[in-house]
């Protein structure tokens, strides 16, 4: 349910960035693309967050880590944002964000293909490794 809420939210994001890059023109296209552009981007980290959980077992630590690595890759991105806008104009804004954009959701695409291979591997590993129980020999 998580990944397919996340792919949802990431190819949303990615549509409406393109359709903004091409009608950037438009005053109310960029406030009706910015709201929709809004709405996709406000559920990518909870939905992650809850895949990761899912796909991965882990606790306490790192969640924090995960949280914590994910607001400095957020600053950093900010950063990086801002100094392609200062050099190269406004414009440059929406095609960051939506190779950005594009960056991750290929990424997303090779952590799901990753967690399939790894999760055949082990089914397959359990079937070689499965212990079956030897009849008891001996009196009482």
């Amino acid at each position: 349910m998580a990944d397919s809420m996340e792919a949802a939210c990431r190819v949303g994001v990615i549509l409406v960035q393109f359709l903004l890059l091409i009608f950037y023109t438009s005053c109310v296209f960029l406030f009706i693309g910015t709201c929709v552009l809004g709405l996709c981007i406000s559920s990518v980290f909870p939905s992650m967050l809850a895949f990761t959980e899912d796909t991965l077992d882990y606790k306490g630590c790192a969640t924090t880590v995960l949280v914590t690595s994910a607001s400095t890759g957020e600053m950093m991105l900010q950063l990086l944002v801002g100094s392609v806008i200062h050099s190269q104009g406004s414009y440059a804004f929406l095609l960051c964000c939506t190779i950005a954009s594009f960056i991750g959701f290929c990424l997303f695409l090779l952590f799901l293909y990753v967690q399939r291979v790894h999760r055949n591997c082990q089914t397959d590993s359990s079937k070689n490794t499965d212990m079956e129980e030897k009849p008891k020999t001996g009196g009482s």
